[in-house]
């Protein structure tokens, strides 16, 4: 039997990189635990007066969780407090940087000595953005990159060619952080390129409305299962046109489905660039369209299943961070 090791608590969580860490972690016999968002803090702002007797109980939990722990792993830099406030039990933490707290908080003056003390007090810091290195590595020269992960045991099974026409499924929401405006420039040079495809969405995001105008099919909230599915449909999957990989595009290139990125896909700490679809979006249409003429064939020819498999799963990181744990205990 695996010696379960140093008792590793994970705090917090966003975009499941915690939670696939700790499911990871227990495969190998580790004696990692893991308090999800919702344990840790009730929702909604900070209270003050006679409404902070609801965060009583998740104190608690937390202090309790944190006495049982020797090391705790923090995701988001304004989480920190939650584990380091006097009431708390002093443990070693290391800290996961997931976004806005390194490309905007950190320098904010309503949060700057906040994450600063976030980043300076941890044993070790992470990185899951790759725009967001060279924040990470000012406010920390030793910070290291860990991208978001793909549970691949519970990904579906790709089916192409499973409707009556092509199916391209945009996978992000409308919105200009995801870039939006260039999704739908896509979205009418597909409808020129493509006139048969179906074009299915999420109805979400401030720009959805131009989205269902533009003709494409906006279908409403699903839960994680159901989200994976619609992108099992899809002969070919349109991700953010950031340039970024986020879970939802590598969730679509895990399940095998090729994906086209309009834009300029950002290189890898590694030098690697993603296997996919990229350029202008009339560049993209028109590469949409031979893909999906074959889809099976366009995605065998882009590898991108594989990829995503090898170098975006956590059990790839669980050793290292373990060494990395019993060191800092």
């Amino acid at each position: 039997m695996t010696d379960p090791g140093p008792r590793v608590l994970h705090v917090n969580d966003c975009a499941r990189v915690a939670h696939n860490l700790v499911t990871a972690a227990h495969a190998r016999g580790y004696g990692w635990r893991h308090l999800p968002p919702s344990a840790v803090r009730p929702p909604g702002a900070t209270p003050t007066g006679a409404g902070r007797v609801r965060w009583l109980p998740y104190v608690l939990r937390r202090r309790a969780e944190l006495t049982r722990a020797q090391v705790a792993h923090v995701h988001y830099a304004t989480s920190v407090p939650l584990v380091t406030a006097a009431s708390m039990p002093r443990r070693p933490y290391f800290l996961h940087l997931h976004g806005t707290d390194i490309r905007e908080q950190w320098a904010a003056p309503a949060t700057r000595d906040l994450v600063r003390r976030a980043v300076d007090g941890a044993v070790g810091v992470y990185y899951t953005n790759l725009d967001t290195a060279e924040n990470a590595r000012a406010a920390r020269p030793d910070a290291e990159f860990m991208p978001a992960f793909v549970d691949a045991a519970r990904l579906p099974e790709w089916r192409p060619g499973s409707g009556p026409d092509p199916t391209v499924v945009f996978a992000s929401r409308w919105g200009p952080e995801k870039g939006a405006a260039r999704m739908l420039e896509v979205v009418e040079a597909l409808r020129s390129a493509v006139p048969a495809a179906r074009l299915v969405g999420l109805d979400w995001g401030p720009m959805a409305a131009e989205a269902r105008a533009a003709g494409v099919e906006l279908v409403g909230p699903l839960p994680h299962r159901g989200y994976l599915d619609l992108l099992a449909g899809a002969d070919l999957v349109v991700g953010q046109a950031t340039g970024l990989l986020g879970v939802s595009e590598l969730e679509a290139m895990a399940i095998g489905a090729p994906l086209a990125m309009p834009g300029v896909p950002w290189r890898y700490p590694d030098g690697a660039l993603p296997p996919v679809i990229a350029g202008a979006p009339g560049e993209v249409a028109e590469q949409a369209r031979e893909a999906l003429a074959d889809p099976a064939a366009a995605a065998a020819r882009l590898g991108a299943r594989g990829w995503a498999r090898e170098n975006f799963v956590a059990d790839r990181y669980v050793e290292e961070l373990e060494r990395r744990y019993a060191a800092a205990v």
